[in-house]
């Protein structure tokens, strides 16, 4: 039965100690008990170690240098044993019904279930419009049709996915960053349909580390991110739907630039788009 399954649940950490006790005590009070919790300690300076050793006996611990968010991620998954796979954030928390919710409508044809997220600020707490879920059933056009849009809400701590399924996917690419969620679940999308629940069931905090993202590292990424979609040979993207991807992300990108102020990438990407439109038309 899908209830007596077991599920590994991966909390990748890097100097996060003043969230860890939340992130975890959230997963160890889900009502679906049958977890196994399994903390990365990728390379922390701050005092992750010795929250985490308070629990020692309720989880396993990874200690390792900092491999990126990709490289930690592949640690636990490389250690796990559950029938199912999720990944918390550290610096997020669970709704208590989270997993049970996703286990009662993750099926052989529906390998990948996500939810809603409610995001708060973590100043003062205050609650911003809760993002719900709509993308389900074959989703792989959507990467290719919806250029930068997130199919997969929050990443990785609304998505549930089942071990066969990650067999065939692999892992997630070490060569990403702020983009490997997005890689991850778009390589997903060809081996099976999506479902999602529609509840905010992860708690996204909102503090000055997750907002400081620079422009250019996040831009730089998901040209990256697309330039491999192209490439992949599981993926069949002709070159007028290539040229029409780059041009969209090209164009959004310069948008986010001005918005924010950051001129030189504004330019840099204006270059870019003349090399797209003489290159592509």
């Amino acid at each position: 039965m899908t209830q007596n399954k077991r599920v590994s649940v991966i909390i990748p950490n890097f100097n996060y100690a003043r969230f860890l006790n939340q992130a975890i005590e959230s997963v160890l009070n889900q009502s679906y008990q049958n977890v196994e919790l399994i903390v990365v300690n990728n390379g922390s300076t701050d005092n992750s170690l010795e929250v985490l050793s308070k629990y020692h006996f309720r989880l396993k611990i990874i200690d390792q240098k900092n491999l990126g968010q990709s490289g930690a991620r592949n640690s636990g998954l490389l250690i796990a044993t559950g029938e199912y796979i999720a990944f918390l954030d550290a610096d997020d928390f669970w709704e208590p019904s989270k997993l049970q919710k996703q286990v009662d409508i993750i099926s052989a044809s529906c390998e990948l279930v996500y939810c809603g997220i409610a995001p708060f600020n973590n100043e003062n707490s205050e609650r911003r419009p809760i993002i719900s879920p709509k993308y389900s059933g074959n989703c792989s056009d959507y990467f290719v049709d919806l250029p930068g849009a997130s199919i997969v809400l929050s990443g990785e701590s609304t998505a549930l996915f089942s071990r066969e399924l990650l067999q065939r996917v692999g892992l997630f690419d070490v060569e990403l960053n702020s983009t490997a969620g997005w890689d991850f679940f778009r390589r997903c999308s060809r081996y099976t349909e999506f479902n999602y629940v529609n509840e905010s069931l992860v708690n996204y905090r909102l503090h000055s580390a997750n907002m400081s993202n620079s422009s250019k590292g996040v831009i730089q990424d998901m040209r990256l991110a697309y330039s491999k979609l192209f490439s992949d040979k599981n993926w069949d993207v002709s070159k007028e739907s290539e040229a029409k991807i780059r041009k969209s992300l090209e164009w959004s990108f310069l948008k986010t630039c001005i918005k924010d102020l950051e001129l030189k990438l504004a330019v840099m990407s204006i270059f870019k788009l003349f090399q797209l439109i003489s290159k592509f038309g």
